[in-house]
């Protein structure tokens, strides 16, 4: 430290200049929409960052295969990644097909099943119960008697309630009782069978649908129920789409190739049942010498 020299004083110390305080944000302001968002999203990320275990990647691979964990969508996930977004597709591409960046997914995937429950196997069971539910849990077609198959001289049959109901009016009206038509008779029951010498409906009867309480459904009819609409023509009753799980449930099992094509050629295979086993001589072959080449 350097000596003042003898007969002078010390020169004197610069006081340090507080820089004013920023002004504190109001309490209890309302924070933006788009902050509100980010961190909406940022959570969901630190969420599947937990998935995703970190297999020695460089960062960018790691932060690709976090945000592809988010909507398994390789171009946006190379994107928020930090790569360019004119080669983001290519590099989203070439990243989920090298073996590291598999692993990877792979290993979170599980990490995200064991912490939501959520398995393969759960899902083809949902898809099964679909396409294996009886849709007659939740709607039946009844076909019964019709209003003549059983009135008396198959004429219009009533209840009782619509006999008396059309005996008052017409006493109302200061008719004669005894000219009343009773018609068919009463006694009308939608539930009993069809008559077959009905000249109304020739014993087809009369068709009506029937809702069924959904608080009573199997699970497998639960899982089929989709919900109700209401429409100009009534209740209508939404249900999954069978064939949809059905397609689901047989990807599953590889009975479909990629796109959805069938493994094997369908008319090879329908020629060799034909000709398994029946001694008819008929062989099919592989190249047809008929057929056309396109040059």
């Amino acid at each position: 430290m350097a000596k003042t020299p003898a007969g002078k004083s010390p020169p004197p110390r610069k006081s340090a200049t507080k820089k004013p305080a920023a002004p504190k944000k109001a309490v209890g302001s309302v924070a933006p929409a788009r902050k509100s968002a980010a961190k909406a999203r940022a959570a969901q990320k630190k969420d599947v960052a937990t998935d995703a275990p970190q297999l020695g990647l460089k960062e960018r691979r790691q932060d690709f295969v976090n945000e592809f964990l988010v909507d398994l969508n390789a171009t946006q996930a190379a994107i928020r990644a930090g790569y360019s977004p004119e080669t983001a597709g290519q590099i989203g591409h070439e990243l989920l097909k090298k073996p590291e960046i598999q692993l990877a997914i792979s290993e979170a995937r599980k990490s995200q099943q064991e912490r939501t429950q959520i398995t393969a196997d759960r899902a083809l069971r949902e898809a099964w119960s679909i396409a294996t539910a009886d849709a007659r849990e939740l709607v039946e077609l009844y076909v019964g008697a019709c209003r003549y198959c059983h009135g008396e001289g198959h004429r219009y049959h009533r209840t009782l309630t619509e006999f008396n109901k059309a005996r008052e009016s017409w006493l109302e009206e200061g008719k004669d009782p005894a000219e009343f038509d009773e018609m068919g008779g009463i006694g009308f029951n939608p539930l009993a069978p069809p008559h077959h010498e009905c000249p109304e409906c020739a014993g087809a009867g009369w068709p009506r649908q029937v809702v069924k309480d959904t608080r009573r459904l199997s699970p497998a009819a639960a899982a089929l129920y989709a919900g109700t609409k209401l429409t100009k023509d009534g209740l209508q009753i939404q249900m999954h789409s069978k064939l949809d799980a059905l397609e689901k449930v047989f990807k599953h099992l590889g009975l479909y190739e990629q796109d959805n094509k069938q493994k094997a050629d369908a008319l090879a295979s329908l020629l060799h049942t034909i000709s398994g086993g029946n001694n008819s001589g008929f062989q099919p072959v592989a190249d047809d010498p008929e057929r056309t080449t396109k040059g």
